[in-house]
């Protein structure tokens, strides 16, 4: 492509590009606002990637051409948000509201018109930080937000970074690619507090998702990590609201307890419904007392319809209640070996034959995570 310098230009092409341009950043910040309530939303990403884009090249064709790097390193931060190697949140979306800003004084300083904040150097220095945050691992995303957005605009009052109590759970997610979001801190809050809620679940939520997420990687990810992360984490919510001495009794359930028992996957699915973001996740929730063969609870579904998630926490629940002592389950502890033979065993009835071949190839690969 041919570029000019925008002196070399008609004034026609030119106003053509100024009202162009002005669409194109007025589409930018509209699609910005609303992946704020739909962060996940591939239309609204794939949309404000090409408003950028053509903006680029506009840009290049007037001979802005020193302007180009910017929205450049935009596409780099877009293109990670497309393929999911970065979560949307409402920092990142200030950022890339702020550089928006900075690119149209600096177009407008260009086309003849008032000084930009920004210097040659500075801008160069924000296309490079933009380039980082694209490039930054998982574990150091909130930091380097946080502090270009600082740098974008000193006046910008921010809460206190959210830290995790869990660092354990922390590198956990970030090891199966998961992103820290605030939604994941506040569920893990949750999986913790319900967990004090009865001395025999001390300790099973990171031994549950950790198996989990690793049952799903070697099923070829069939879940999103991070539906079933919350799924893990909120699964057995509504057990905690459940009665003390029905949880601790040692007997076996009357068939009202047992109905109380069985209800408790709908209060988080209930829960979660409110956030439209986690509709996966609360649907793994949902089903994962349902068995392969129909035989289980709310709806009897078989395993054809049964999500994925639901099908390896149904083996993950179980197993961690054989091999960890449960007050309300007359088997209580079992030995390692007893528990995956009894989990084999229901291969076909209560648990899909295909997961618990995943299960056993995840023990054999990763035999620790039967022995936490």
């Amino acid at each position: 492509m041919t570029t000019s310098s925008p002196g070399e230009l008609s004034n026609d092409v030119l106003e053509d590009f100024r009202q162009e341009a002005a669409e194109q950043f007025q589409r930018c910040e509209q699609l910005l606002i609303e992946l704020e309530h739909c962060p996940d939303d591939k239309e609204k990403l794939r949309d404000l990637f090409r408003q950028v884009h053509t903006l680029k090249g506009n840009l290049d064709y007037i001979g802005l051409n020193a302007l180009v790097p910017l929205p450049q390193a935009m596409e780099d931060v877009l293109d990670c948000l497309r393929e999911a190697r970065l979560s949307f949140d409402s920092l990142l979306g200030d950022i890339l509201l702020v550089t928006l800003d900075h690119l149209k004084e600096l177009i407008a300083q260009g086309l003849g018109g008032t000084t930009a904040r920004l210097d040659p150097e500075q801008l160069h220095a924000l296309s490079q930080a933009l380039r980082e945050l694209a490039a930054a691992p998982t574990s150091r995303q909130a930091e380097v937000r946080r502090s270009l957005l600082q740098q974008l605009d000193p006046n910008s009052q921010l809460p206190a970074p959210t830290t995790s109590n869990d660092p354990q759970a922390a590198e956990l997610l970030e090891r199966h690619g998961i992103a820290l979001d605030e939604d994941l801190l506040f569920f893990i809050e949750l999986m913790r507090a319900s967990e004090r809620r009865s001395h025999y679940w001390q300790g099973r939520g990171l031994r549950q998702l950790d198996l989990a997420l690793a049952i799903n990687q070697l099923g070829n990810a069939a879940e999103q990590p991070a539906q079933l992360a919350a799924a893990v984490c909120l699964h057995d919510l509504g057990m905690a609201f459940l009665p003390l001495d029905m949880l601790h009794k040692e007997a076996s359930l009357s068939h009202t307890e047992l109905q109380q028992m069985q209800s408790h996957p709908r209060l988080a699915y209930d829960l979660l419904q409110r956030l439209p973001r986690w509709d996966a996740a609360a649907n793994i929730i949902l089903q994962h007392q349902e068995h392969a063969d129909g035989s289980g609870y709310p709806e009897g579904l078989r395993e054809s319809d049964i999500r994925p998630g639901a099908l390896i926490l149904n083996i993950v629940d179980t197993f961690d209640a054989r091999t960890h002592e449960r007050a309300h389950q007359s088997l209580s502890k079992r030995p390692l070996l007893r528990a995956i033979l009894e989990i084999n065993g229901l291969a076909g009835r209560q648990f899909s034959s295909h997961w618990v071949d995943v299960f056993n190839r995840t023990l054999q690969q990763h035999p620790l995570l039967a022995h936490r």
